[in-house]
């Protein structure tokens, strides 16, 4: 590859394994690293020999050897206080041992490639909230990256597939089992654009989950606590694990399998062997499979969506390879899944396409993929109860799974006479009080005018891919506007690119009314209610409401079915002429 060549890889930084891609001419390859292997184990641990810190598969082997002079499975503490000590080294957050292991693969493909890389998209489940996703952005700047996009792994699995090919209007669900975390995503496409319509996860039930499961089930075979093995040797957890993780993979493919388990101090003097059978096992992990089924039926419900109504479902992550959970999401969604591609390389396949896609690459330069903002953004607002004003309580402006770019405006009034101004408190989440939210900031509104309580403030939410919040405030009576961006990233933007950006913020702004074809059928509308007698108005009002309603949410395939919908029912009242 020539030197010059300006190139972005794709990343999967998964729970237990970690991979990169690239894409060149319009083919996508998957890079090995150093071991000739294409998984870098998603593991850190302190080298016995000289006290340093190593990553991928050596660590690995010292996790098995000395469980607690490891770090593994820390994607599920990204955005959190959760830390770990290793040796000397203490303190060690997500954010950190992340950056170590995608400085691994950094330096692996920097070597493969023969140039050093820089430019990544990096992948995440899609329920991520937006601090997690800015952990990630913020180990991809420690490890040397500059992150282009944070990509929601769905998406990219959907991507990988070439779904965004298909020559139909389309809707599937992603389901995405790692070694850590669940995924399930609800897509749609139209018009060659990917779009998000629902999220839903379990950040810590994963492929891990069920090898701990089974090693605690051989436990209970022989009256021995899974706990107590533990606390009281941890070499022998870790051979403990290992053998369960090779037995969970034999059970995929046979019916019964041998499973050795290790001398453990202070309980057996020796190894024991033990049989296994796939059914005893698997009814050891129902609560396991239980849990599966929640995240799914959650992502159809906040689509609005019946199993019937999915044209595919994709199975991904390393876990879907067990017959259990392949057989559960088959009775779930009642039809059988695609599942052509590697499980655990269909991610960063479609990671490395979106790559190119931000390197404006002419081979996908036609692809349009949108997403979903992950948790619901609103303000603090106080209630009146019986007789009492009471505060804490939270008004979404954004709803969780909108999709994104966006911008929504509610409006919000004084509680008090004479009362000149309101600090809006914006938060995160999905609680109705804002005790349980994550708070993002505030915005102060002064200036407005004196006079009896009820004088108008709008508030308008406008989110885009970035992570950049706009916070504007339109004082109504005398149009005075204040606002405020709040970036979300781990780098603070320059004053000329948040000059930029609020440009950007800006154009999502735009009344779709300015639409040439809105505005026209709008007034194609009001003539009809005019000209109509007393009895056919309330109907007309009713579909110019509905239709006024669907603007304001700025959702473009939602746009598009409301003007179809609006235009046939015009039709029926002007006998199919066209005004």
């Amino acid at each position: 590859m020539s030197n010059e060549a300006k190139v972005a890889i794709g990343i999967d930084l998964g729970t237990t394994n970690s991979v990169a891609a690239v894409m060149v001419d319009g083919s996508i390859t998957v890079l090995k690293n150093s071991l000739d292997e294409y998984l870098t184990p998603s593991v850190v641990a302190l080298d016995p020999q000289d006290r340093s810190l190593v990553v991928g598969r050596a660590a690995r082997e010292i996790l098995t050897l000395a469980p607690d002079k490891a770090a593994a499975a820390f994607k599920r503490g990204m955005g959190s206080d959760d830390s770990w000590n290793l040796g000397e080294h203490k303190g060690l957050g997500a954010v950190e041992l992340s950056a170590m292991v995608l400085r691994r693969i950094r330096e692996d493909v920097s070597r493969s490639l023969g140039q050093d890389v820089e430019h990544c998209v990096i992948t995440v489940p899609a329920y991520f909230d937006e601090d997690q996703r800015f952990a990630t952005i913020k180990a991809g700047e420690l490890a040397g990256l500059k992150v282009e996009r944070i990509l929601n792994e769905p998406t990219a699995a959907a991507m990988a597939y070439g779904l965004h090919n298909a020559e139909r209007e389309m809707e599937f669900l992603v389901f995405d089992l790692g070694g850590g975390t669940l995924d399930v995503c609800v897509m749609e496409l139209f018009e060659g654009v990917l779009q998000v319509r629902s999220t839903a996860g379990e950040s810590h039930l994963g492929g891990e989950d069920f090898t701990r499961r089974l090693a605690s089930c051989a436990l209970d075979e022989l009256g021995i606590s899974f706990e107590d093995v533990e606390f009281r040797d941890a070499e022998a957890y870790g051979r403990l694990l290992r053998q369960a993780e090779m037995a969970k993979r034999r059970l995929s493919l046979e019916d019964e399998t041998e499973f050795v388990i290790p001398a453990i101090d202070g309980i057996t003097r020796a190894p024991m062997n033990l049989t296994l059978d796939r059914a005893a096992v698997q009814t050891a992990w129902k609560p396991l499979l239980d849990r599966i089924v929640t995240p799914i039926r959650a992502a159809l419900r906040g689509a609005s969506l019946r199993s019937a109504d999915l044209d595919e479902v994709i199975l991904v992550g390393g876990a879907t390879r067990m017959p259990c959970v392949r057989d559960l999401v088959r009775s779930i969604i009642n039809r059988e899944p695609l599942d052509v591609l590697d499980a655990d390389l269909a991610v960063v396949q479609g990671a490395a396409l979106q790559a190119s896609l931000c390197m404006r690459d002419s081979a996908v330069e036609d692809l349009v993929v949108t997403d979903v903002i992950s948790h619901s953004m609103g303000v603090n607002v106080t209630k009146v109860i019986g007789h009492k004003h009471v505060s804490g309580y939270f008004s979404p402006v954004i709803h969780r799974n909108t999709v994104i770019p966006t911008s929504r405006t509610e409006s919000f009034h004084t509680l008090s006479d004479n009362q000149t101004f309101i600090t809006f408190e914006i938060y995160e989440g999905e609680s109705r009080r804002v005790s349980e939210n994550r708070r993002i900031g505030e915005l102060t509104v002064r200036g407005i005018p004196k006079g009896p309580r009820g004088k108008v403030v709008d508030v308008t939410f406008t989110y885009d891919l970035n992570g950049l919040l706009e916070v504007e405030a339109t004082i109504v009576d005398t149009g005075r506007k204040l606002a405020r961006v709040f970036q979300r990233g781990s780098t603070l933007l320059s004053d000329e690119s948040l000059e930029k950006a609020r440009k950007r913020l800006q154009k999502l702004k735009e009344d779709p009314r300015r639409d040439p074809q809105v505005r026209d059928l709008l007034l194609r509308a009001e003539v009809l209610w005019r000209e109509s007698d007393a009895d056919l108005r309330p109907a007309i009002e009713h579909a110019i409401d509905q239709f006024e309603g669907i603007l304001a949410s700025r959702n473009p395939k939602s746009i598009k079915d409301a003007i179809a919908r609006l235009r046939e029912f015009c039709d029926q009242f002007d006998e199919g002429e066209r005004w």
